[in-house]
């Protein structure tokens, strides 16, 4: 399951052209659902949304090292904005994309820690 979000992720965001140019129709609904969100917002919390599961991989994975955590939440979506960037034309490169980017990447790896931190403590009061 990670590694075909992982992939897909790696789709997503290196797609030479943005995934959502044909979307105006399916905005639109999002906008009269929502009449408070524009479209800055919309993204931002999009951005948020794509990596949450990114967290919840390297808080998997980097279990008991939570500054490394950190440290490639913020970089990876770093990286991908550069890249963007600089190789593909069709993107549009962004400092909110990566702090958004990183606090989904926070978020995930956050509710990882927090459920696995519960499932312990539940395990543990059952032995009891």
């Amino acid at each position: 399951m990670a590694a075909a979000y992982l992939a897909a992720l790696g789709i997503i965001v290196l797609w030479p052209d943005h995934l959502d140019r044909n979307a105006g129709a399916a905005y639109a609904v999002l906008y009269d659902l929502l009449p408070a969100v524009n479209p800055r917002t919309m993204d931002f919390g999009l951005n948020i949304v794509l990596f949450i599961p990114f967290g919840i991989v390297l808080g998997a994975l980097l279990h008991g090292h939570p500054w490394r955590v950190v440290g490639i939440a913020w970089l990876v979506p770093l990286l991908v904005e550069i890249v963007q960037g600089l190789f593909l034309p069709g993107r549009t490169s962004s400092a909110a994309d990566v702090v958004a980017n990183a606090v989904g990447g926070l978020v995930g790896a956050f509710a990882m820690t927090a459920t696995r931190r519960i499932l312990l403590h539940r395990r543990t009061r059952r032995r009891r």
